[in-house]
């Protein structure tokens, strides 16, 4: 469906409210160029993690679409993302995807910048030009509790707001002071937002993800969910884990803030954390004084989901390709001392995650085949499916001011 001529702005004011997207949401070039402008250049999107550079020049690329940016650590512990692009004649700067240096260095021409983005040495280049004014262009960058954000943006939405209702959330957790221990790609033969909305609803759960849901109550009715969250918020009173968390659901994104939420529920009786036998995973995270049973979801951005069970953590990224294919990542932290083999085991540790996303691959290529068919007509959402219809409501809205 290559509709370059398509009215996105009559499409999305004839979307039926309650409903599914119809169909050139998913099918439309022109919907999905629309997409990677509003939200992936536009949106915050997670890149990586502080433990990825502990010391002063080191360095990953984060890679999205076209775009390629280097997060380095400064000599002054400042972390910098700069646009991967040489500003003699475009080329990469820096090609391996991650290491330590002093300075980069174009590979084309050799023009040299320091690791704060400015011009070091530029070769035989004449006097007269502003040597000032010829670094490494910045990318706007924020760390939040260790975690790195980016954004492509020229005006970037403020994480003021956001900062000021998640850090109680997040402090007694420390993911400052975690390390990734793994991080795992699965491709999706998928529009990027049917990732995204099969992950903001359990409706599927039950009939799809068994191990999940033996032991995550997120697929239960309300009514039957309540009492056990009563229960844990006794416990996590005395485990040192705040839930007198604040409900987003149905809310628009707030203005000039990045999209964001939060909530943390009970696990089933038996299950510590998001285990296969319940049992612990790794050592308790930050000031986490003991097991509450519970799992935290919060979302910085529509496209940055995140779980935090007492021992470990998950980090999900939504990627996309193209049109047709995206990439769920997925990063497993845990305390930063934590040895691989003493303290965890690695297998324990992503079973759960692992063998629930690559159902949910299965389940989301399926879903796309049929969102193909000339019979797919959008159909209505259930209540369980509220996150789903937020996240909806959220990107119409992106698309109507973009």
């Amino acid at each position: 469906m290559n509709n370059q001529s398509l009215d996105i702005a009559t499409l999305v004011k004839t979307q039926k409210k309650g409903f599914a997207l119809t169909q050139p949401f998913y099918l439309s070039d022109a919907v999905f160029e629309k997409d990677v402008d509003s939200f992936f250049y536009q949106d915050w999107q997670m890149a990586g993690h502080v433990s990825e550079i502990p010391q002063a020049g080191d360095y990953f690329l984060f890679e999205m679409m076209k775009e390629s940016v280097i997060i380095v650590r400064g000599k002054d512990g400042t972390v910098h993302a700069l646009a991967n692009v040489c500003r003699h004649r475009g080329s990469r700067v820096c090609i391996e995807p991650r290491g330590n240096t002093k300075r980069f260095t174009c590979p084309y021409h050799a023009w040299a910048f320091n690791l704060d983005g400015s011009l070091f040495n530029a070769r035989m280049l004449d006097e007269d030009h502003d040597r000032s004014k010829l670094g490494l262009k910045r990318v706007a960058v924020e760390v939040f509790h260790g975690l790195i954000y980016v954004s492509f943006s020229d005006a970037p939405a403020s994480f003021d707001k956001l900062r000021a209702d998640l850090d109680p959330v997040l402090a007694p957790f420390a993911l400052e002071r975690t390390k990734i221990a793994y991080r795992e790609s699965y491709p999706v033969r998928a529009n990027w937002k049917l990732l995204v909305e099969n992950y903001n609803e359990c409706y599927h759960c039950t009939a799809a993800h068994p191990e999940f849901a033996r032991s995550h109550v997120t697929h239960m009715a309300a009514e039957r969910v309540e009492p056990l969250n009563a229960e844990m918020q006794a416990r996590s009173k005395l485990a040192g884990v705040p839930t007198d968390y604040f409900d987003c659901i149905g809310s628009a994104r707030p203005k000039g803030s990045p999209d964001y939420a939060c909530n943390r529920y009970s696990l089933f009786d038996g299950y510590l954390t998001g285990s296969e036998d319940g049992a612990p995973l790794a050592p308790l995270l930050g000031k986490v004084k003991a097991y509450d049973s519970g799992a935290s979801d919060v979302y910085v951005g529509i496209l940055n989901p995140m779980l935090i069970y007492c021992d470990h953590a998950l980090i999900y990224r939504f990627i996309p390709v193209d049109k047709d294919t995206s990439i769920q990542e997925i990063i497993w932290l845990v305390h930063e001392d934590a040895s691989e083999g003493t303290d965890y085991d690695l297998d324990r540790l992503k079973w759960l995650w692992d063998v629930t996303t690559i159902a949910d691959k299965r389940i989301i290529e399926k879903n796309q085949e049929g969102v193909n068919s000339r019979f797919y007509e959008p159909g209505p959402f259930v209540s369980m499916e509220a996150y789903t219809q937020r996240f909806i409501e959220a990107y119409l809205t992106t698309l109507t001011n973009a």
